[in-house]
This record gives structure tokens, C-alpha cells and sequence, in this order.
């Protein structure tokens, strides 16, 4: 296993650096240049905020803003959808829970008006992070699961590892060890299929969680050691923040109070890098609780860091402004789906419609044809007043709704419309009915002419 797990990191040690030379901040900057006020700058905005995420947040933050005023300006639904995803992103690494909320729920209704299908992948996925982090792991399994549908429809292997990765980290925050298994065994075994850089580390310091939870230390601190090495390759400070996180909680479990303190405070340092406050308040709640009863100014001096990041993600007002979204985006997806029962509805009423509009022709073509065999006349004659009451009860059909919307549902002004066409209607199906039964009585061969006696032989007198 051992052998495997260097062999991964080599391969991913190799691709990392490869990717790295492909392009530089510098250079997308010179690119932009030449693209300050056209459609394409979106595009390379967004990729300077990507780069920037991970050491420098605040100008991650200022490239994302730059591309969604640009693609405001030249009217780019898909640029400016990606843009407020983008600021939903990096606000959530900065704890901004509330406004990350807001802009990825925003993002997500351009998307699904749109039907850009992988673009609500993204969203999905994203809103689902944003959820788990603020504890409520249901609601974002229901964001993750909507996201992994899509990514299993559009063959997104990449992003379904992340997904399954994603589903893992929430069962096991809800004390679901065997489920958080499950699908973070089908991430791992994705992402190394397809040799994926970026998302590995994380899916192995899950599975670290996962086998600490399980009373396998041994292989936890393996899986959180090689997380650790494949994080700093790829410069994710927050990742490394987390993994050194439970590595100190591991310690602190197992009673080694100086290696708990020496890992949590490399994940406080690398959370304070990557100004990430989930991991400053996680390392220096630790350090709180491994400092208590031993050194009373440590452990206050730990407390106030972990009081103020915890303040700056779960404030009351924070909180009350997430509950706020969360109302209006259930209120949103219950229109969405209203509207597309009605549409349904509406199809199956059209269908019918054209069903009725197909059979009448036919059924007229009937009679015609029975017209031409020896039917009985009264069959005949039944079948077309028939058809005719079907033509006008369909007109009376298809027009009823216009007559609602023109009478906006008024009683009064719907039955003056009725009465109206119902004095076209009904006279004109009277003379109609009248002239197809006149048709019908001068149909020979429906009234055959008896054939007349032959006359009669004049009577001879017998001869005398």
C-alpha cells in the first residue's frame, strides 16, 4: 500500500509542476492588459482570482469583483454567473458565510435559468461546502447529492470525485463512519484514476478523519502525513491548516499534550497564511482545550483568537442573514418546481388537444366511407350528428381558455362571451346538422327504389 501511495505522489509531484509552468499571474496580467474591455478579460480575471485564492484572498477577491462588473457591462449572463460563483468561493474560504451564501445562490438561479447544466453542477457543489461548514450537514447532502446527479449525467469524473469527497466529509461530521466510507472510497479510488492534483490531498485527510473515528490511529496519521506532503506541492495552506488540525486533535486524544500543541500550532500558522478563520478557530480552540488547567495564559491567549474567528463566521446577524436565504432559495425551488408541473400540466392538455383536433378529421373520414357501403341510414345519421357535436364541443374547448383570459375570470363579462359565441355556435351547428341530414336522405343507396311489379298480362278470352 505503501508502495502505491509513493507512487501516486510521484505522479502527482511530476503533473504538479507541470502544470505550474504553464502559466503565471504575471502573464495573465500582461494578457489582460490587452483585453481591459472586452469579453475575454472575464475569462482571465477569473483565472487570476483562482490563482490568487490560495495566498493573497484579497486580491482573489478584487479580480472576481473586476470580472463580474465586466460581465454586467457587456450583458454576459454565463461570465457574470461564474463571477459571483468565483466570489461565493473565495468569501467562503474567508468565512464569509453569509455573503458567500448570497452570491453562490445567485449564481446558481442564473445557471438553472440558463439550463447550463455543469455550471449548477458547480453551484451545487459549492452551496453544499458552505452548508456543511456551518453545521448543517443535512441540508448540504441534499445540495451534494442534486450536484452528484449532474456530474454522473455529464461524465464528470473530476468533479464527482470531488462530490463523493464532499458526501464522505458530511457523514462523518454526522457520525456516519460507514456511509462517509463508502463514498469517499469511490473519490479516492476517481481520483487516482484519473491522477487528479489538486483534490487528492483532501479525500486523503478525510480518510484519515475516517480511520480515527474507526480507532485506526496508525493509518490515520498515514493518510494524514501524505495528505500534508501533496497540500503544501499545491500551496492549499487551508488544506494543510485542516489536516495539521487533526493531526493535533489525534495527539490530544491520545494524551501527547507537546505534539497536539506542536500540530495545531502549524495549522493555526498555515490557517493565518491562508487567512482561513474556519482552521484559525479550529487550531486555537484546540490549543484552548490542551492548554486548560496547565497554563492559564496561554489558554486565555488561544480562547480570544478562537472567540473572535468563531465571531467573525457565526455572529447572530450572519446567522440570521443565512436562515433568510435559505428561506427564499426554498421558496424559489418551490416556484420552479410549481412551474414545471404546470408545465406538464399544460403539455398533456396540448396533447390531448391535438389528439381530439387528429381523431375529428378521421371520424368524419369514417362516415364518408360508411356512406359508400349499406349501413343501416339511422347509423349513419347518428354518427354525423356525431361528429358535428364533437367539432363544436372541441371549438368550445380550445377557445375556453382565451374566453378566461379575456374575461380575467369574471363571471359576469365570461358569461356575456359565452352567450355570445353561443349564438354563432349553436345556430350554425342546427343548419349544419339540418343539411347533413338533407345529404343523407338523397343518398341513393341509402333509400333504394323498390323495383316496380311487372305488368300485368292482359287476360285473353278463352276461345269459344
Amino acid at each position: 500500500m505503501l508502495k502505491g501511495i509513493v507512487s501516486v505522489y510521484l505522479v502527482i509531484f511530476i503533473t504538479t509542476i507541470a502544470v505550474a509552468q504553464k502559466i503565471t499571474i504575471p502573464q495573465l496580467k500582461a494578457q489582460f492588459a490587452q483585453h481591459e474591455n472586452d469579453t475575454t478579460g472575464v475569462d482571465l480575471l477569473l483565472q487570476l482570482s483562482r490563482l490568487s485564492q490560495a495566498m493573497r484572498p484579497d486580491s482573489a477577491l478584487i479580480y472576481a469583483q473586476q470580472g463580474l462588473d465586466l460581465s454586467r457591462k457587456h450583458s454576459l449572463k454565463r461570465g457574470e454567473a461564474d463571477c459571483m460563483n468565483r466570489l461565493g468561493v473565495v468569501l467562503w474560504k474567508n468565512g464569509k458565510y453569509d455573503r458567500a451564501l448570497s452570491f453562490l445562490l445567485g449564481s446558481l438561479a442564473i445557471r438553472e435559468e440558463a439550463n447550463d447544466r455543469l455550471g449548477m453542477l458547480k453551484s451545487l457543489s459549492d452551496i453544499g461546502i458552505v452548508y456543511s461548514d456551518e453545521m448543517d450537514n443535512t441540508k448540504a447532502l441534499s445540495y451534494h447529492f442534486r450536484a452528484k446527479t449532474l456530474a454522473e449525467q455529464l461524465h464528470e469524473k473530476r468533479r464527482l470525485g470531488i462530490i463523493l469527497s464532499n458526501i464522505g466529509n458530511c457523514y462523518i461530521k454526522l457520525n456516519k463512519v460507514d456511509s462517509a466510507l463508502y463514498y469517499v472510497m469511490q473519490s479516492y479510488g476517481i481520483q487516482q484514476t484519473i491522477n487528479d492534483v489538486s483534490t487528492l490531498p483532501n479525500t486523503l485527510s478525510i480518510l484519515g478523519d475516517i480511520n480515527y473515528s474507526l480507532g485506526h490511529e496508525a493509518l490515520a496519521l498515514d493518510y494524514y502525513r501524505v495528505s500534508i506532503n501533496l497540500a503544501l506541492k499545491n500551496n492549499d495552506q487551508s488544506g494543510v491548516s485542516d489536516t495539521y488540525n487533526s493531526i493535533g486533535k489525534l495527539y490530544k486524544h491520545k494524551g501527547m499534550a507537546d505534539s497536539s500543541i506542536y500540530y495545531a500550532t502549524k495549522g493555526l500558522n498555515a490557517a493565518k497564511a491562508a487567512m482561513y478563520p474556519e482552521g484559525i478557530y479550529n487550531a486555537s480552540n484546540l490549543l484552548t482545550n490542551v492548554y486548560q488547567g496547565k497554563d492559564d495564559h496561554f489558554e486565555l491567549f488561544y480562547l480570544k483568537i478562537a472567540l473572535a474567528a468563531k465571531d467573525s463566521m457565526f455572529n447572530a446577524e450572519k446567522v440570521k442573514q443565512i436562515q433568510k436565504l435559505s428561506f427564499n432559495e426554498a421558496a424559489r425551488q418551490e416556484e420552479i418546481a410549481e412551474e414545471k408541473h404546470h408545465e406538464e400540466e399544460t403539455r398533456i392538455i396540448n396533447l390531448q388537444l391535438i389528439g381530439i383536433a387528429i381523431f375529428i378529421p378521421f371520424f368524419f373520414l369514417m362516415i364518408l366511407l360508411l356512406n359508400k357501403s349499406r349501413t343501416h341510414r339511422k347509423v349513419i345519421d347518428f354518427m354525423s350528428v356525431l361528429s358535428l357535436l364533437l367539432t363544436f364541443e372541441f371549438i368550445n374547448l380550445f377557445i375556453h381558455p382565451f374566453v378566461l383570459r379575456i374575461s380575467n375570470h369574471l363571471p359576469l363579462l365570461e358569461l356575456v362571451i359565452l352567450v355570445a359565441l353561443a349564438s354563432v355556435l349553436v345556430p350554425m351547428h342546427h343548419k349544419l346538422t339540418h343539411w347533413m341530414r338533407e345529404k343523407l336522405q338523397h343518398m341513393p343507396h341509402l333509400h333504394p327504389e323498390k323495383p316496380k311489379d311487372p305488368p300485368a298480362e292482359e287476360k285473353k278470352e278463352p276461345a269459344n
